[in-house]
């Protein structure tokens, strides 16, 4: 009898970043009912650490905890840890936000930094692009009609993936979350991409591939109403090629929504010649035959 792999979930968040629903242990409760082998704990970085303006006080609340309140989180999750370890590992992680490879993120660095020997892995997200005559435009399909009105698929597809690129280049972080998180934009259109944006998206995963870094599943997309997973199929087929190490996530603002569709990505993606995933501990990767 061919025994089948458990499953594990590395996106979660909970009632600490102001618009998820559940406590920490709610999920780890579900992930072990569900025979889940490991749950990641990844919620919102605080965005207070890159974003100082009192205009936006009422907006951070509502996206992420508070920067004193991570210390509570590390703890929380380390105290789940040692409780429930004989019926689940529980990776320590945090969803970080990127803005720039310069300020922002020496200030992200600096809250991190004690307690860096607890992390299991760094999420790297991004949630907003930015060019020097754009304004903010955040990946959210409330702001897609008018953004694509501006300035066109291809612009904004170009400046994403330029934004990618200097995240990978930090050599800060370990999954890429939702890879082409943009595509919400342009809900319930899917984009098409030119030669050009497309080369650069392949170009961009061979440097994924050359730095050892994972892209994370994220099977949120089909909640957010885009057909599929993030990244697509199209680009799923690309990394299995590449043998680009995947990680699966739910991105889970709600504990019932673990493991969501993971199985129906699995059996979907096998077919193109995926055979393994991959699991962190003490940022150490370790790839799991499926």
């Amino acid at each position: 009898m061919v025994q089948k792999m458990k499953l594990m979930d590395y996106h979660t968040h909970n009632r600490r970043c102001g618009h998820a629903l559940g406590e920490i242990e709610d999920y780890v409760k579900l992930a072990i009912k569900k025979n889940f082998s490991e749950i990641g704990i990844s919620d919102h970085f605080p965005l207070g650490a890159i974003i100082d303006d009192p205009q936006f006080t009422e907006i951070i609340k509502r996206a992420s905890m508070e920067v004193k309140e991570f210390p509570n989180y590390i703890k929380e999750i380390k105290r789940l840890k040692e409780k429930c370890k004989n019926k689940i590992r529980i990776r320590l992680s945090t969803e970080l936000n990127f803005a720039t490879p310069g300020r922002a993120l020496t200030n992200q660095k600096k809250i991190l930094e004690p307690f860096m020997d607890d992390v299991d892995y760094l999420l790297g997200a991004i949630h907003d692009i930015k060019w020097h005559e754009s304004p903010i435009i955040v990946i959210d399909p409330r702001e897609g009609s008018e953004a694509l009105k501006k300035y066109g698929f291809e612009k904004i597809t170009i400046e994403y993936i330029k934004k990618i690129e200097k995240l990978v280049e930090t050599n800060y972080f370990d999954v890429i979350a939702h890879f082409d998180n943009y595509r919400v934009l342009f809900r319930p259109n899917t984009p098409h991409y030119s030669p050009n944006s497309w080369q650069k998206l392949l170009d961009l995963l061979d440097t994924i591939k050359d730095k050892g870094m994972a892209i994370e599943i994220n099977t949120s997309g089909v909640l957010k109403e885009i057909g599929s997973q993030f990244p697509s199929d199209e680009i799923v087929k690309e990394i299995i090629q590449r043998d680009i190490p995947l990680v699966l996530g739910s991105d889970a603002h709600r504990p019932q929504n673990i493991g969501y569709m993971f199985e129906e990505f699995l059996e979907k993606a096998k077919k193109w010649g995926l055979s393994h995933v991959c699991r962190y501990e003490n940022r150490e990767q370790t790839l799991v035959k499926i």
